[in-house]
């Protein structure tokens, strides 16, 4: 699946993904794993919320759209709990909005729920090209 629009990750860089949908979940996490991405899936925002580990993913590919804890809510709260990383937001949210503009405010990305995997992967490998680990390990902005 390597090629030269997205080349494989640094072995063992984090990725946490939050899908709803078990079936698409797995797939993607299959996918990410594939390109040596250390993957680790949340059925919902606040499984990922009550692991303490999640704080040490530079990326989170999440649905803004959840049952309970939504995508966004998430987001604020993970900063608010010292998380540094940057988000994909999979939506179909208007590109004008006060949430868009909002999200890419802090240097995340919002993209089509049904982004396929090559458009996915690339948007990953974006993502830690725009952070760099400090010398907690945790990511932040170049």
């Amino acid at each position: 699946m390597t090629d030269v629009l997205h080349p494989p990750a640094d072995k063992g860089a984090g990725v946490a993904l939050v899908d709803g949908n078990a079936a698409v979940r797995h797939a993607r996490q299959l996918m990410l794993r594939s390109e040596q991405y250390d993957v680790k899936s949340y059925a919902t925002c606040a499984a990922l919320l009550a692991d303490p580990d999640s704080r040490n993913y530079a990326c989170i590919i999440l649905d803004v759209e959840m049952e309970g804890i939504d995508g966004l809510d998430l987001l604020t709260r993970m900063r608010a709990s010292g998380w540094h990383g940057r988000a994909i937001l999979l939506d179909g949210l208007a590109p004008e909005s006060a949430v868009t503009r909002e999200v890419l405010q802090n240097g995340d990305r919002i993209e089509e729920r049904s982004i396929g995997d090559s458009s996915l992967l690339s948007a990953v490998a974006a993502t830690f090209r725009d952070t760099t680990p400090n010398i907690t390990g945790n990511s932040t902005y170049i």
